[in-house]
Parts: C-alpha cells; structure tokens; sequence
C-alpha cells in the first residue's frame, strides 16, 4: 500500500458522474468527478479553483441528488480535491446507496459507513 493510499480518510469509488460546483460568490461552474467517498470527492473543472475555496456541489446519483458544502483542498490545474465539511441526512443516504452500490468492497464502505456517522448535521 502507498503512502498517499495510507492518509486517505475514506474508501474512494471511481464514478463518472457530473456535478455541479457553485462558490460563495455565486460562480457556478460544471464537475466531473472521478472518484468520491463519504468524506470528499475529486474531479476535474472547466475553471481554475483556489485551494481553499468554500463552495457548494450538488451530484446527481442513480438514488437521487447529493448535496453538499465543502471546501477545495487540493488544485492542480483543472483538477481538484473538495472535502465535505456539512451533508445533510437526506444526502448522505443517497451517498451511501452510492457507494455501496459501486464499490467493490461493499462491506469496507460500510464499516466506514458506521464509523462516521458523527460526521451527519440533521438537515433543517
């Protein structure tokens, strides 16, 4: 296993879903994501983003719409990583159907499941 493996948070699951990425300011822009897990994403964006930059992103999954708010953690050209800091209920059993529809180790992801259920907000 590789060190950049080892620091990771969560299982990742390779989709090709789109998203739709807005900031605080009010600029929307198109994502695709690569890969996503219970606690962040990674994708790729038309515009170059700032690292560190809060922003909202709504998926649409097979289970319905995911949304999220979050802030971009890493950028490298066109590319970024955005860590889910809010996920309301509603999304985070969407998200989870997701991943546990694709990933290949169902029973990884919902041990990982369980362990951050700390992370929910009731949504209002």
């Amino acid at each position: 296993m590789s060190a950049s493996r080892e620091r990771r948070r969560a299982t990742r699951v390779q989709t090709s879903l789109q998203a739709r990425l807005t900031t605080l300011e009010g600029t929307s822009h198109a994502l695709e994501v690569d890969d996503l897990s219970i606690v962040g994403l990674h994708g790729r964006s038309a515009a170059a983003l700032k690292t560190g930059q809060a922003c909202r992103v709504e998926l649409a999954t097979a289970s319905g719409s995911v949304e999220a708010r979050g802030t971009i953690v890493r950028t490298r050209e066109r590319d970024l990583a955005l860590r889910f800091e809010h996920l309301p209920y509603e999304s985070f059993e969407r998200l989870k159907a997701f991943l546990l529809a694709n990933a290949q180790d169902p029973a990884v992801i919902a041990d990982e499941l369980t362990d951050r259920l700390s992370f929910l907000e009731e949504s209002a």
